[in-house]
């Protein structure tokens, strides 16, 4: 029986073995890849006293997503290509920063800084890549 086995595993690495092999491509496409933004910078709360970065922002196909842990402040966000002039703009209120969708796609390719700021001195800047 043992050998029975051993005699039938052989023939069956030989017919895969022998088997045509076919080229396979992949395609990766932005919209399948989701890249983080890292934050630089310091983050004033109201309290004038340096808090932890609160935001938090990704890039999935031509959205730029932001988070933020503590909504409770107004925000002022701007992305700026690289030659230094401001692409998009706009301010969110304290609940707005919870959860704040941008759409990229009306952007060429080309690199990008994100900046986000309150009126208490804080100060975010990331940089990525369209």
């Amino acid at each position: 029986m043992r050998n029975y086995v051993c005699y039938l595993s052989i023939c069956m690495l030989l017919i895969i073995g022998s088997l045509p092999m076919q080229p396979i491509q992949a395609e990766i496409r932005n919209s399948d890849i989701e890249s983080e933004v890292v934050f630089e910078g310091q983050w004033m709360s109201n309290t004038r006293s340096l808090s932890p970065i609160p935001f938090t922002a990704s890039i999935g196909g031509d959205q730029l997503t932001l988070k933020c842990t503590s909504p409770n402040y107004d925000v002022n966000i701007t992305i700026v290509n690289a030659n230094g002039q401001p692409v998009w703009q706009r301010d969110f209120t304290a609940p707005e920063t919870s959860f704040v969708s941008i759409s990229l796609d009306s952007l060429p390719q080309g690199s990008y800084t994100i900046e986000i700021s309150n009126d208490y001195g804080g100060y975010l800047q990331g940089i990525f890549q369209l």
